[in-house]
């Protein structure tokens, strides 16, 4: 389980110099490796997760059900545009068709819409950071936790990495995936009734010559629960895995993390195509996960903290996954 308590947050000192090597004990008995810092990437506290939670409240209480191919999918488009653009970052929309599958409520085809924000790097290579914005297809449903907490996150993320120009290192993309959700009561198959957003992003990298540009990418899923328990998705990249589980020792909260297990979501169809993949996510929401896929998936159910916890630990992993991923290989 994860600690109740608030994680002590390893101070960062400002950097005298663009870069600085810095030793970092592994865990679990791991060796020690050498991260390289970059000067544009800001320290974990950076991440306000009063800030976050603000937005997350936004999404619920403001714009409500975000469903594929509705005018709240719509709003909620338009406010991610608004706030990433403002902060430095390119914004672009891809819009796919769907067929609905058949025993689904809603009949017939929709458009969902991906959006992407870029921020480009002096480095070559890309790292994605995901999440899925549409909410599940029941009438009241907000999904405070799936997936509000995941999208606040991310733009929180987008405020903190944001500026002006380059940034010192690879280039990053933020990804709002539509259409993870399935449409119900039609039970979830992996190519006919979910992952509709990832599945046409992952086809496209292929099919453009592409894929070989994204590195790696972390997909964040239901990350806001109050009582956090964050898996390991078992298809997670064992370097990013590790880049990960060391941030959360050196902040203090080593309890973060607490295994891996299978689920299918929106990592997927990346992996498939190649491109090294995690997906970060608690699947235990509430008591027998029974606030999943429900209206207990409410703003009740989720924390500041928990946004702050995992927000903390992506900015404190960020610098060596922009070493390991992509790297060439290691002469032996």
């Amino acid at each position: 389980m994860a600690s109740s308590t608030a994680p002590i947050i390893a101070r960062t000192l400002a950097l005298p110099a663009l870069l600085l090597a810095a030793s970092v004990s592994g865990c679990n008995g791991s060796p020690d490796v050498e991260v390289q810092v970059a000067a544009d990437v800001p320290p974990p506290e950076a991440f306000r997760q009063d800030r976050a939670f603000a937005d997350l409240r936004h999404l619920c209480e403001d714009i409500g059900q975000r469903r594929i191919g509705t005018q709240g999918a719509a709003e909620t488009r338009q406010w991610l545009r608004s706030e990433l653009e403002s902060h430095g970052w390119t914004v672009e929309e891809h819009a796919f068709e769907v067929t609905i599958p058949e025993g689904a409520r809603r009949k017939g085809t929709t458009t969902g819409v991906n959006v992407l924000a870029r921020r480009e790097g002096t480095e070559p290579g890309e790292i994605w950071f995901a999440s899925h914005y549409d909410t599940y297809d029941l009438p009241g449903f907000v999904g405070a936790n799936d997936a509000g907490s995941s999208t606040a996150l991310l733009v929180e993320l987008g405020r903190v990495l944001g500026g002006e120009g380059p940034r010192r290192g690879k280039t990053l993309v933020l990804v709002f995936f539509d259409g993870e959700e399935r449409f119900p009561p039609a039970r979830w198959d992996d190519e006919t009734n979910s992952t509709f957003g990832s599945r046409y992003e992952a086809n496209r990298l292929k099919e453009e010559g592409k894929v070989q540009d994204v590195k790696g990418l972390i997909l964040f899923d239901m990350v806001g629960d109050a009582d956090l328990n964050l898996f390991f998705e078992r298809s997670t990249d064992r370097r990013i895995r590790d880049a990960f589980e060391r941030a959360a020792h050196r902040l203090g909260d080593p309890n973060l993390f607490v295994g891996s297990r299978e689920i299918k979501d929106d990592h997927i169809p990346f992996h498939r195509v190649g491109i090294p993949v995690a997906d970060l996510i608690d699947f235990t929401y509430g008591p027998g996960n029974r606030y999943w896929h429900t209206l207990d998936d409410s703003l009740e159910h989720v924390s500041a903290e928990s946004l702050g916890r995992v927000g903390r630990v992506t900015l404190a992993a960020l610098p060596e996954l922009e070493r390991v991923l992509g790297a060439p290989p290691k002469r032996r």
